[in-house]
């Protein structure tokens, strides 16, 4: 006799699973179809198509993020290292007649700060 092997037992077993699970469903769509209003059923198909026509927008988003994902695993520099880092910035900002000074005349401490002038933009508001 000719003696079964195991993948064909769960062959077998899935077939039976999925007609099962098949024939499920068609009854319990028969027993609510019989039992709902027509408002009710115009609900439900609705809902019914609004998750069908979600699915395939979800299964492109996994597509694409999983194919992003792989492509960063691909990269074995950390971006942190790809960029290097900034060099400082410093601002000096030239005196009052528009001329730069110089670095050691900015720092001289033996001149007197010169007096600052305030303009206040607003309408007059005063505390």
């Amino acid at each position: 006799m000719h003696k079964e092997s195991k993948t064909d037992r769960w062959q077998r077993l899935k077939t039976f699973a999925g007609l099962v699970t098949v024939a499920f469903a068609v009854t319990l769509a028969l027993v609510v179809g019989n039992r709902l209003s027509t408002e009710a059923l115009g609900v439900l198909a609705g809902a019914v198509c609004g998750v069908g026509a979600a699915i395939p927008t979800s299964l492109l988003i996994v597509a694409v993020t999983r194919e992003r994902s792989n492509r960063r695993r691909g990269n074995s520099i950390i971006p942190s290292q790809q960029q290097g880092t900034y060099p400082p910035v410093v601002i000096i900002n030239p005196g009052r007649d528009g001329q730069y000074r110089g670095y050691d005349q900015l720092l001289d401490l033996e001149q007197p700060p010169s007096e600052r002038s305030f303009t206040i933009v607003g309408d007059g508001y005063t505390d």
